[in-house]
């Protein structure tokens, strides 16, 4: 008899949507977290254990029927790897998932397999950062263990960039920094599932939108993509590939990904699925079940199911922090009432303390749009980026 536990982080966009997919498809499930508030929101199906914790026996005991471990969520991942580990049950091994996370040693075995490659180092200090541009030209530090775009930053000099580099490496002051060459191109985000090892692509994202550099704050990802079937293989194949090196097994990966000039250049391959609330930009108007559906069944049932489409285009908008400070306010009606717009989710409650790229890690929220093409699509979310107008003291 299968039965999943699903690892559920405090402060999870996911979890109500896993929740629900769960319960659709008929899944027996538990749930892990380490958050009172999540456990009183599910009630007699969850237990509690701090992350950073071993299970004790009691806890243990309660999970001896669980066959299948699923992280929702960034920050559920190492603990999830850990119960895999543990429990001797189906999903993605701690030992793969801190190389998948572990941006300097993945780089070496993505340079293993791609024509584009990037050197990398694991620096102290400014006079490190110095010395790899000056041999290396435009670069990218961020943290080794970093998530998303938070703390990321593209320097083309050192002096010129030297209060936002002290910064950032005062904000990473408990990990390693590394520093890697800027690889330019176009850039893409993959969404798809390992069954026994093997890639199976769900859908590719475009990211229409260039970065506000020097950080890399997400903004727009649409679907389909305009890449070719037969780019789009060439990209599923070469992830396998680095999917196996790195030992991810069972699971959905989210996969960040550029192309320049045909060649393909993996950034980084995450062992989850797509970030906030943006997997729901598919169930407006793309499929016909969500993607924590799609997913569920493609890891208890070792099959990826026949993808029913909808007609339209579809993307999401992951409205900007444009500042640091308190959130008061947001116009969300009128970003309801931009055409083509499907929903706006703010996520961030009033009263909150908010932090400016690269130093937060939330969006105000996410406006979902649908349309017949992709530019229509690309119109609507623009327009709600440009109208959006929070208001932060």
């Amino acid at each position: 008899m299968k039965k999943l536990l699903l690892v559920i982080p405090e402060n999870s966009y996911k979890s109500n949507d896993f929740v629900v997919a769960a319960e659709k498809l008929g899944i027996d499930f538990l749930i892990i977290t380490d958050s009172e508030q999540v456990s009183s929101k599910f009630s007699d199906t969850v237990i509690i254990n701090k992350f950073d914790a071993e299970l004790n026996k009691n806890n243990i005991k309660k999970l001896k029927d669980v066959t299948h471990v699923l992280p929702v969520d960034h920050s559920a991942l190492k603990f999830s790897g850990y119960l895999v580990d543990l429990l001797e049950v189906k999903g993605n091994k701690l030992e793969s998932i801190n190389l998948s996370m572990n941006k300097y040693e993945s780089r070496k075995i993505f340079n293993s397999l791609l024509d584009i490659k990037a050197n990398n180092e694991i620096i102290k200090n400014i006079d490190d950062i110095n010395i790899f541009i000056n041999k290396n030209g435009t670069s990218v530090l961020k943290p080794n263990y970093g998530t998303a775009s938070k703390s990321v930053l593209k320097i083309n000099n050192v002096e010129k960039n030297k209060e936002q580099i002290e910064k950032l490496m005062q904000d990473c002051f408990d990990q390693d920094l590394v520093i890697e060459e800027y690889i330019d191109g176009k850039e893409y985000a993959l969404e798809g599932t390992i069954i026994n090892s093997k890639l199976k692509k769900i859908v590719i994202f475009d990211k229409p939108v260039e970065y506000k550099h020097p950080y890399f704050e997400e903004s727009i990802y649409i679907t389909p993509s305009e890449l070719s079937s037969e780019a789009e293989k060439r990209v599923v194949s070469i992830v396998d590939k680095a999917c196996k090196k790195i030992g991810l097994e069972d699971g959905p990966v989210h996969v960040e990904f550029k192309i320049n000039e045909n060649q393909i250049f993996i950034i980084e391959i995450n062992p989850r699925m797509i970030g906030g609330l943006c997997s729901r930009c598919l169930s407006f108007g793309l499929f016909k079940v969500s993607l924590e559906e799609i997913i569920l069944h493609a890891f208890m049932n070792n099959e990826l199911k026949n993808i029913e489409l909808l007609n339209n285009y579809v993307g999401v908008l992951m409205i900007p922090t444009p500042k640091s400070g308190k959130f008061i306010s947001i116009n969300k009606e009128e970003l309801e009432n931009i055409p083509n717009i499907s929903n706006v989710e703010i996520t961030v409650p009033e009263g909150s303390d908010l932090l400016e790229p690269p130093y937060g890690d939330k969006y105000l929220g996410f406006a979902f749009s649908q349309g017949i093409d992709k530019k229509t699509v690309n119109e609507s979310l623009l327009t709600a980026m440009n109208l959006a107008n929070p208001i932060i003291e």
